[in-house]
Formats: structure tokens, sequence, C-alpha cells
């Protein structure tokens, strides 16, 4: 920082620290010492301490990557989103500028909010389970002499609770997310078996909208360490997608791929690969977003949260891979998950 710059800082009224790797205060404002006192050597001293081969807080904002720019921070009792203030390249002697922001109201309505949506997500969930239920009993007895009028609103109703269903447990994963819940076991998957799961409990939904649905994976698809109803969850929300947009006598496939790393599995590559209606260019880096809805306009009507590839993204980040998308308008969509393969200690 430069002189002026010192004394922009001093002036505001947002605390601000300039910090060693150690903990050390190398500079701050008047604002930092009024919120955080004496205590501030201490606690900072201790964020960037290694305990149990865990890095504090501290030792992330030394990373230049963007993720490492801005995080939320206990301290006495408070929440704080500390945010880095340029590089550390900008100090010739190592150190990072941190300002705080007390976001504890915030932090706590952000809260209250995701219990309150879970709680009523939940009371949602089993009502219209009994629904389907109904549905599904009616719609599958046999020799049972419906009008076929009556056959098509009831196929209807099926298919818009189907839908419903869909948005609540949508909801349900991002109350999850945004309230930090959402955690992945550590067991073994067989790959191989989440993706036929995944296929057959939307075999019926793709033959009724007369398409393709096909189960490609290759042979020996080794396993992963993750979350078996997580990892099929994200395979039935990339295929849902696909249904939205793929027409008529469309093709949808989902396959397995391993990349090795000489002869061990180093990852597995998923993919769900459809014949739709395909993605605008410049829409192509939005679709992991939430919220983020495709400007085309589902074949299959209704609307959605905008919310599942989100979700799929969040799972499979939270399984150490990463996703991606690759699509031609009127031709086709390739969502790709690129999974490690991790064995059991």
């Amino acid at each position: 920082m430069t002189n002026q710059r010192y004394v922009i800082a001093e002036k505001l009224n947002i605390p601000i620290v300039i910090a060693g790797e150690a903990g050390e205060v190398r500079w701050n404002n008047l604002a930092f010492d009024e919120t955080f006192g004496s205590d501030a050597v201490q606690w900072l001293k201790e964020a960037a301490r290694a305990v149990a081969g865990e890095r504090g807080w501290l030792h992330g904002f030394f990373l230049d990557a963007d993720e490492h720019r801005s995080t939320d921070v206990e301290i006495e009792g408070r929440t704080y989103r500390v945010d880095r203030i340029g590089n550390p390249s900008d100090f010739e002697d190592g150190a990072v500028a941190l300002s705080f922001e007390d976001v504890t109201r915030q932090r706590e309505m952000e809260q209250a909010k995701s219990d309150f949506t879970s709680m009523i997500v939940h009371d949602l969930r089993g009502p219209l389970s009994g629904i389907q239920g109904t549905l599904e009993f009616v719609l599958s007895q046999e020799g049972t002499r419906l009008d076929a009028m009556y056959t098509d609103l009831l196929q209807e109703a099926q298919r818009e609770s189907e839908r419903m269903m869909n948005l609540i447990n949508e909801l349900l994963d991002f109350s999850k997310i945004q309230s930090g819940n959402f955690t992945v076991e550590g067991e073994p998957v067989r790959v191989a078996g989440v993706l036929k799961r995944a296929v057959r409990s939307l075999q019926q939904v793709a033959a009724r909208d007369e398409i393709f649905l096909l189960n490609a994976h290759g042979r020996d698809v080794p396993q992963i360490i993750g979350s078996v109803e997580k990892l099929t969850q994200a395979i039935i929300n990339l295929i849902s997608n696909s249904l939205k947009f793929t027409p008529k006598r469309g093709l949808i496939s989902v396959g397995a791929q391993i990349v090795r790393n000489g002869e061990l599995p180093e990852s597995i590559v998923i993919t769900v690969t459809d014949t739709g209606m395909g993605i605008k260019a410049q829409e192509l880096l939005q679709v992991w977003e939430k919220y983020k809805q495709s400007g085309n306009k589902s074949l299959r009507g209704g609307g959605g949260t905008g919310l599942g590839l989100y979700i799929v993204k969040q799972i499979v980040e939270a399984h150490g891979g990463e996703v991606s998308v690759a699509s031609i308008e009127g031709v086709g969509t390739s969502m790709v998950l690129k999974l490690p393969v991790k064995r059991a200690a």
C-alpha cells in the first residue's frame, strides 16, 4: 500500500489490518482497534497457526487464487466476512490486507430463512407422496375401464405431481447447501450401479414422452468413495434436464469412461448427452449457476427453480470433482462430470 492508501484506510469505518503469515499485525486502522481491541493480536496468531495438520483461515488469503479472496470467520461470538484487499504480491514483505464486515445479523436471517424453507418443504412432501401413490395405483389397475379423457387427465396430474416433487426436492437440497449441512458420506460407490439406478428411475418418464434413454457406460468402471444417494440424484437431475429439452424420438445417452494415470484409474468421466435443443453459446458459462434457466422453452411444459444444475455442481465438487458442458444449438448437449477415483483408507 502507498502512503495515500494508508491515509484513506485509516479514515474508513471498516476494520482493516495488514497481517503477515504468522499472524503478526503490520498495520491496522482505528476502526480495527475499536472493534477488536488488544485481543486481535492473539486471535490473528491463532488464525495462522496449524492445528492437527490443518492450517488456520489466515493461510488461505496468501494464495493468489480468486476463491481465497473472501471467507466467513467467527470472532468473539460474531460472524465477520473477511475480504482480501489486493494480492499478497502487492507487499514486498509478504503480507495481506484484510477488511472485516460484521454479517452476524445477515447470517442469522439466512439461517432462519433456510430453516423455514426446510420445514415447509418437509411438510409438503408427505401429502404430495400420497397423491402420487394414489395416481400411480389408479393408472396401474388392469381391466379398469376409464374414458380416454379421464386417463389423459390422470396422466397429466401424475406428470405435474412428479414435477412438483422435483421442485420440492431441489428446494430442500438448496436449503441444506445454504445452511452448510450438505455433506458427502465416505462410502464405496459403484458408479455403474448409480447410472443404472438413475436411468431406471426415469425410464418410464422417457418412454411416455417417446424419448430413447440409453445406459451406455463402459465396462469395469471402478468404485469411488462418496455418496450413492447424492451421485444418483446428480445423474437424475441431468437426465431430467435433458428430458425437458429433447423432442420426441430423441436420444439421451448416459455413459462413463475411465481416465488412467499409467495402469491406475485416476478419474471417472460421466456424460449425459442428448439430441435436444442445445444451449446458446452465451448461456454456457451460466448453466451451473443458481436460478439460471435456459432461454429455450421446455418442451414438457412448466418451469423450474433454476437450481437443478447448481445442485449437481455442488454434489460433484463435494466429491472433489468438476463439471463442464458442451453444446451446439439445434444438435444437442453433453453434460460432463469428472470424479476422482479415491480409495478407502
